[in-house]
């Protein structure tokens, strides 16, 4: 177990070391390359450091080694990590293929299962009929579910902000659940110290806008791998506290979206893994939303399914009608995102026939 004393020590470390490492790496990532550029689908002002990736992995390495974990988990979880690193700064600098980005997410949770003994061995009670324990399965569902987490919270990361208030909540929730004194927990406080210190130059507010950053590929990658670390690690093994099942709420929004995107683009017989504006994000844009309003949004829901799925746990709700609702709340995600974005247009409608020079106004400055 991980000594809570050692929690605060660690996160103010993180949180500081993530800080000053955004600042260092700003002309480094000009000189580099390692730059955002307009165009296309990107619709930012001028190029943008993409160093949130780096500057949050240097933060979390430096606050796991305070924490006093067991010296194989450490290894492993730096080890795994700092792979994923590498090859999303190299994908964020030149665009490297599908298939090497894949085979080393799969490389990485070969390394969370044999070097820190972390596994989906079982989903829960999902259907009422008992706790399914996957068996043999257990490997190949494992790699299944953490590739797919990895990658919906890395095509989530679409606007200023989301990603990185996504994974907070995720995080602090998996907190809340384990406590502090469960090493995931520590690990996951850990981590949302980092990110909080990298919100500080992402989040869509005039104040950072001469040091704006994107965490990029590298960043997204590695949020999604801890978030998956630290929810199998209070959920299955010696160390569960709580089913796989309640712990699907603190993700709900990256994958439905995810979720989505797949069945919508098989539907219109494109490629699944094609780049498209059809995530959730690109719903609410085109009712008109702006990007704080679009964050709070979907940030707001991540919130509140994450609530349900913590009072659910509390409460002792079994796993079948935890399931029963999640699944229904992703089928209906989508349509809730679009009465959203149709509520709103109606509502820009009436104000613009209600005061048309105020309307003119906005288009001119839009």
């Amino acid at each position: 177990m991980t000594g809570d004393y050692l929690l605060f020590p660690a996160m103010t470390v993180a949180f500081t070391v993530t800080f000053v490492f955004m600042l260092i790496l700003q002309p480094v990532a000009k000189r580099v390359g390692l730059l955002d550029r307009p165009g296309g689908r990107k619709l930012h002002v001028g190029d943008i450091p993409i160093i949130g990736g780096v500057a949050m992995f240097v933060g979390l390495v430096v606050g796991l080694i305070l924490l006093g974990l067991e010296i194989r988990f450490l290894i492993a979880i730096l080890a795994a990590s700092l792979l994923l690193l590498v090859v999303g700064v190299v994908d964020d600098r030149f665009a490297i293929p599908a298939t090497p980005r894949i085979a080393t997410q799969i490389a990485v949770v070969l390394i969370m299962v044999f070097g820190a003994n972390l596994m989906l061995t079982d989903i829960g009670d999902p259907f009422g009929t008992g706790v399914i324990e996957l068996g043999k399965i257990s490997l190949v569902f494992t790699m299944l579910v953490a590739v797919t987490m990895i990658n919906a919270y890395n095509l989530i990361d679409g606007i200023d902000g989301l990603a990185g208030s996504l994974a907070f909540v995720a995080l602090i929730s998996v907190a809340l659940v384990g406590g502090i004194d469960h090493p995931s927990a520590a690990i996951a406080l850990t981590a949302a110290a980092s990110i909080v210190a990298f919100l500080m130059f992402n989040f869509p507010t005039t104040l950072n806008r001469s040091v704006r950053s994107f965490m990029g590929d590298a960043g997204s990658t590695l949020l999604g791998f801890t978030i998956v670390w630290v929810t199998l690690g209070v959920s299955q093994g010696a160390g569960a506290v709580i089913s796989p099942v309640h712990c699907l709420w603190f993700a709900a929004i990256p994958i439905f979206d995810s979720l989505t995107c797949f069945v919508r683009r098989v539907l219109k017989g494109k490629s699944p893994f094609a780049p498209g504006r059809d995530h959730f994000h690109h719903t609410l844009l085109r009712a008109g939303f702006g990007v704080r309003q679009k964050l709070s949004i979907l940030t707001g829901l991540q919130a509140l399914y994450a609530i349900i799925g913590i009072l659910g746990h509390f409460a002792g709700v079994a796993d079948y009608y935890m399931f029963a609702a999640w699944s229904v709340l992703g089928i209906t995600q989508y349509r809730i995102i679009r009465i959203l974005a149709r509520s709103y247009r109606v509502y820009r409608w009436s104000q613009a026939r209600r005061h048309p020079s105020r309307a003119t106004k906005g288009i001119a400055h839009t």
